[in-house]
């Protein structure tokens, strides 16, 4: 009977140790996925910055008629 509870005990252990470690573990991946949506929003908004600014260079440039007058 003692070395069944010894037994469990040390398995219970194990899992509360396992469960600390894989909470840990999410709350780095969390972080991790939290910077990572950050960055892309950031990285959109200069894409469509630079899309802007692209399109208004495209609208200065001339027009073939504009050309060959």
């Amino acid at each position: 009977m003692d070395t069944e509870i010894q037994y469990l005990e040390t398995r219970v252990a194990a899992l509360i140790e396992r469960v600390r470690e894989l909470e840990s573990r999410n709350g780095r991946f969390a972080e991790a996925l939290s910077q990572a949506l950050k960055d892309n929003a950031e990285l959109n908004y200069r894409l469509e910055e630079a899309r802007s600014r692209v399109g208004a260079l495209i609208s200065r440039l001339p027009c073939d008629e504009e050309v060959n007058s």
